[in-house]
């Protein structure tokens, strides 16, 4: 009797240590990002995979140079302060049993020596993502959510393949563009 007492109390054991683990993450921010070493990849595209077990997509439509993270602005223009590439998109996960879709901001950056993307999204409940370059097509880390019923803990997303009509890029338009094709030409359509 009393080694059955004493299994369960080691397992009640383990079940605190896994909570106030999983306690310290949710209060703990994203990693602090240096200034990223090199040419960065180019992320953009979708990607699937988990959130605490929850299925995930992450859609990046959208990756930029440099955006301000920290310091003075004024306006639209960063007075003190450093910026980082940046990433804007769609996070997709499911909670409880439905698919819910926010706007996602991000920023790449150095963390322990490994390029780390930092995902925030954009609502008043905050959260993050963080995702270190496993291989070219994958990306793991850890996030968590701000209310209870949002996923915790690690993430892991692949790349999928790109269709064909995703690989044809928009191109700027040329002042030739905007120019009518002359009457002559119309009659050869």
């Amino acid at each position: 009797m009393v080694r059955a007492a004493g299994r369960l109390n080691h397992r009640g054991t383990a079940g605190i240590v896994v909570a106030i683990a999983a306690f310290l993450v949710a209060c703990a921010g994203p990693p602090e990002l240096a200034s990223p070493v090199g040419l960065m990849p180019d992320l953009r595209g979708t990607w699937k995979g988990t959130w605490g077990g929850a299925p995930l997509t992450l859609i990046i439509l959208e990756q930029r140079d440099g955006e301000p993270v920290d310091g003075v602005t004024v306006g639209p223009w960063q007075v003190l302060g450093r910026n980082l590439p940046g990433v804007a998109g769609i996070l997709s996960v499911q909670i409880r049993s439905e698919m819910v879709s926010v706007n996602v901001q991000g920023r790449l950056g150095a963390s322990n020596g490994r390029l780390t993307l930092v995902l925030e999204p954009v609502t008043v409940n905050g959260g993050w993502i963080s995702l270190t370059r496993v291989e070219e097509n994958r990306l793991a880390g850890i996030g968590t959510g701000q209310m209870s019923w949002e996923p915790q803990g690690p993430v892991e997303l692949i790349r999928q393949p790109r269709s064909p009509a995703a690989d044809a890029r928009p191109r700027r338009s040329g002042s030739s563009d905007h120019l009518l094709p002359s009457p002559s030409a119309w009659n050869q359509v």
